[in-house]
């Protein structure tokens, strides 16, 4: 597997934790939600940083309990043609203030890259065959015409906030 940075952010290296494995002192380490909301105050001095591995199914509100413990967030694609994870990166960010790592596992398209990247992803889990093609398709466009979670200027916003388009027109 390659992984894709889009933000430069310093991605985590971690293990998922078997549901009966503990962490060792200090591990990078991910579980289930399920598991995070029922470990002791033990498990959470033990690991050095702890990300959740959730499912596009996950409501974004079952999280919010467990925000300032969460270093990141791995949400599983079952299926490229599922947008619920895109949906839910987008409220981790704007509803809830999420500034951890959001990484995107499971079978994501290239073409994707782009929609990952504008709804708060900060990496991408691909196949060693799709890295080329997941860089170019990150690559592909510098504007938009839609604005996205980061608050980026559309090229409408920008056309008509521009003197000289208004001096045209």
């Amino acid at each position: 597997m390659a992984l894709i940075n889009f933000t430069g952010i310093e991605a985590g290296n971690w293990t998922v934790l078997a549901e009966d494995e503990q962490p060792t002192e200090g591990a990078k380490v991910a579980a289930s939600v399920a598991r995070i909301t029922e470990e002791n105050e033990g498990f959470f001095a033990a690991v050095g940083e702890l990300g959740a591995v959730v499912s596009t199914e996950t409501a974004y509100a079952d999280l919010t309990p467990l925000l300032n413990k969460l270093s990141f967030v791995a949400i599983e694609f079952p299926a490229f043609t599922d947008g619920r994870g895109f949906s839910l990166a987008v409220r981790l960010r704007k509803d809830l203030g999420f500034k951890g790592e959001i990484r995107a596992v499971g079978p994501v398209m290239p073409d994707q890259a782009m929609h990952l990247m504008r709804s708060g992803f900060d990496t991408v889990d691909v196949a060693d065959e799709r890295k080329e093609a997941f860089e170019a398709c990150a690559a592909r466009f510098k504007q938009f015409y839609q604005s996205d979670y980061r608050g980026a200027v559309s090229i409408a916003h920008a056309r008509h906030s521009s003197d000289e388009s208004r001096k045209a027109s």
